[in-house]
């Protein structure tokens, strides 16, 4: 009698193949990509809107106190050109870095405790290197009779850090005769009617473009220039009275137009 032998049933392990665990890791590789670009532009773009608003902040202060100053424009008319708005373009680290001084009653641009800051003085604003040799605002101000060509030799003022966020500056100034906007100045006693100021605010990331805030002001003693009026430096000694009489009238300021500013812009770049 034969017996029968059971079978033996043997179990086959299941398993990935090559090719399953190639596609698995695929598809793991592209996900994780797309989580990653997503984090990153996330991150990107908060740390850019932060950015932005810093920026924000730092061209409105410049701005206003460029409108301050400006719009309390000293001028009076005299051969030594006391009073007369210079202007001089220039550019540094590849953005405009224009020059302009002028004399001005508003303490804007005066660090605390300045002796200058209560009364009329030659305020240069201009963009230089800081300590670190990274670009900045800065304003020096010595007093308003002050000899133009003597303002940097004679008068050792310290420069005021006004912003390391605004690393350039660009003036244009408007011509009449034209109705357009120009970058030259060749008037050397005299203070224009408008000037439009485009402060920069780059980014840390070289690859963004910087903000560029943009104002257009009105500098109301800019209509004394055409009447000539003349300051305390023209007083003349009346040899028949004895007395001192001016040879001239009028108001330091002349002001004709309250308006401090118009057109104000920024513009953010767009990736």
């Amino acid at each position: 009698m034969k017996t029968k032998t059971p079978f033996l049933k043997i179990k086959r392990c299941s398993g990935f193949t090559l090719l399953e665990l190639i596609v698995a890791m695929v598809l793991l590789v592209i996900a994780m990509s797309i989580v990653f670009e997503a984090f990153t532009g996330t991150t990107r773009a908060w740390r850019r809107g932060t950015e932005v608003a810093d920026g924000i902040k730092h061209g409105d202060f410049a701005m206003n106190k460029l409108a301050a100053a400006l719009n309390s424009t000293v001028y009076f008319y005299n051969p030594n050109k006391s009073y007369a708005f210079t202007f001089e373009k220039g550019s540094h680290g590849g953005l405009p870095a224009d020059t302009i001084t002028f004399v001005t009653a508003s303490s804007a641009f005066m660090p605390e405790g300045s002796p200058l800051q209560n009364g009329p003085h030659r305020i240069k604003i201009y963009i230089d290197d800081d300590e670190n040799g990274d670009p900045a605002l800065f304003a020096k101000a010595v007093p308003a009779l002050a000899d133009i060509e003597e303002f940097e030799s004679e008068y050792l003022t310290e420069p005021h850090l006004v912003s390391r966020a605004i690393q350039g500056i660009e003036i244009q100034l408007y011509n009449e005769e034209t109705d357009d906007w120009t970058a030259s100045w060749e008037k050397e006693n005299s203070v224009p009617e408008r000037v439009k100021i485009q402060v920069y605010v780059p980014s840390d990331d070289d690859a963004e473009d910087p903000l560029v805030f943009t104002r257009i002001l009105d500098i109301p003693v800019a209509e004394s220039v055409k009447k000539k009026l003349t300051g305390p430096s023209n007083i003349k000694q009346n040899n028949t009275t004895g007395s001192r009489t001016p040879s001239g009238s009028g108001s330091p300021t002349g002001r004709s137009r309250g308006s401090s500013g118009t057109g104000t812009g920024i513009n953010i770049p767009k990736r």
